[in-house]
């Protein structure tokens, strides 16, 4: 890997001075000094801007982009560093993320290095990956383990700062559109991009270029738009789904942010919550809801659950009807079963500890409905400290900590059913939380278990019965495998920038 070497300059001493007798001085000898090479400082700059980050119009961190070419070794190398901080709850968060790519002169990735914590309750990690032939190679370490992995990797997929490197490279005119595939560094997933540029706009007294930039992978999609310079670099960036906008700043501004510092004021928690309009009955076994959203495409996005039937679904509606009762729905291929049986970094089924308990709970018991209840009391009851304000932590790091919000009672869950022979998946959608007339939607993620042919809902923040399946609204669901990550969780957040929630009785 092509790296920039800060030289430094060593004092070799190869003799001195020698006096000899009689006043005479003998010649000296020739210093032989080293070569320095100064590595890197003749590169061509391709990239090197900051950014504020703005969430719900409030500052939350800052970008630093850096791109070099060595034309000598033909590779580009540079940096993407990322730091956030926000609250959540009670607790204040703080997010690294510091990316190192190479990548040929045409920006295809050669191997990417991210470091990074995404809070201060998870363990840091380093991924370590490179593209060998149609495969990446990646290699995981903590500072407790490390695991390898390899996965198929279609051929020229761009490194991560492909947008930006792509815009400076050829900048694009009214009218012009431009697609390709680059890599995301946290999951380190393809996704496809198209640029379509439309016409020029006054900012801050600059003559900008728009450009509309949608994002895929799989189902998942995010849209955005660019301001950009006559130079291609981009000024300004907005992700309306997210709330989230991204400004060119000046480079001594970007300064790292202090974890113990005060004045933050944007919540995470309430950020991710949408008021219900119209009067929504609290008590009631069923719920009529309509979605809508101008900035989501809602078709097909939602599926049906035991709990609940989309009756209508279109670009920018769709209609939901939520029971507390389950209905019947078709059964699973066993073959596909197999897949929520399994452990992962985040799903420790095979962890010794988790399978002890697990069979300490359900070694009596004789048939899974029971098991699945003993293990939803076991995992409500254990997780003492239900402060719903911390990132996704492994089920692990829940069972040794006995603290967290939905994520960590949904893996804990999800690994001791697993670890009991019980498919378990991890479901992301919506749930209301009534308050006297009104009701607002949050971001909440739970469980699903096959038993007899058909899917079971658990909430395993909750005690088993208490569960009112009226009020949730399901969005996706996942094995939170290594290969299916944390993506899936998007769908529901990506909603959450303009979504409009009403309730219909009747």
């Amino acid at each position: 890997m092509v790296s920039v070497i800060r030289n430094t300059i060593c004092w070799i001493l190869l003799g001195g001075l020698a006096f000899g007798l009689g006043g005479c001085a003998k010649e000296p000898e020739k210093v032989a000094w080293p070569k320095v090479e100064w590595k890197g400082q003749q590169d061509e700059v391709l990239v090197r801007s900051s950014y504020e980050v703005l969430l719900q119009g409030k500052k939350v961190g800052y970008m630093l982009l850096d791109a070099k070419l060595d034309a000598k070794a033909q590779e580009v190398y540079g940096i993407w560093f990322t730091a956030m901080k926000y609250k959540r709850g009670n607790d204040i968060v703080s997010n690294l993320l510091d990316v190192h790519f190479v990548e040929t002169p045409e920006g295809v990735l050669k191997s990417i290095t991210v470091d990074g914590n995404s809070s201060p309750t998870e363990q840091p990690a380093s991924t370590l990956a490179t593209v060998a032939g149609d495969t990446l190679e990646a290699r995981v370490e903590t500072a407790e383990s490390e695991s390898d992995s390899r996965k198929p990797w279609p051929q020229d997929v761009l490194g991560p700062l492909a947008i930006d490197l792509s815009l400076i490279r050829r900048p694009m005119k009214p009218g012009e559109t431009r697609s390709f595939s680059n890599v995301e560094p946290n999951s380190l997933s393809v996704y496809q991009q198209k640029l379509t540029a439309f016409d020029y706009e006054d900012y801050q007294g600059q003559s900008l270029l728009k450009i509309s930039v949608v994002s895929t992978q799989g189902d998942l999609s995010m849209e955005g738009n660019l301001w950009v310079n006559q130079d291609g670099v981009i000024v300004r960036a907005t992700y309306p789904q997210m709330g989230m906008e991204v400004v060119l700043t000046e480079r001594m501004k970007a300064t790292l942010l202090d974890k113990n510092a005060n004045g933050v004021e944007l919540d995470l928690n309430e950020e991710t919550s949408v008021e219900i309009q119209g009067i929504y009955n609290q008590e009631a076994n069923t719920q009529f809801l309509i979605l809508t959203s101008t900035l989501t495409d809602l078709n097909g996005l939602f599926s049906p659950s035991t709990h609940q039937q989309i009756k209508k679904s279109s670009e920018n509606e769709v209609v939901i009807l939520t029971r507390d009762l389950p209905q019947t729905m078709a059964a699973e291929q066993e073959d596909l079963l197999k897949t929520y049986l399994g452990s992962s970094s985040l799903i420790q089924a095979e962890h010794q500890a988790i399978r002890d308990q697990v069979q300490s709970l359900v070694e009596k018991l004789e048939n899974d409905q029971e098991k699945l209840k003993a293990i939803h009391t076991f995992v409500s009851q254990h997780m003492v400290n239900k402060n719903y304000s911390k990132a996704m932590a492994s089920a692990l790091d829940a069972f040794q900590s006995q603290e967290g919000d939905c994520t960590e009672h949904a893996c804990l869950f999800a690994a001791m059913a697993r670890a009991a022979g019980i498919p378990t998946r991890m479901a992301a959608g919506l749930v209301a939380i009534p308050e006297d007339a009104s009701a607002r939607v949050w971001y909440h993620m739970w469980n699903e278990s096959y038993l007899n042919g058909q899917w079971v809902s658990v909430d395993a923040t909750r005690t088993p019965g208490e569960e009112k399946w009226s009020r949730y609204i399901k969005i996706s669901d996942t094995a939170l495998s290594n290969e299916d990550d944390r993506q899936y969780a998007l769908k529901a957040l990506l909603l959450l920038g303009d979504l409009q929630v009403y309730s219909k009785q009747g």
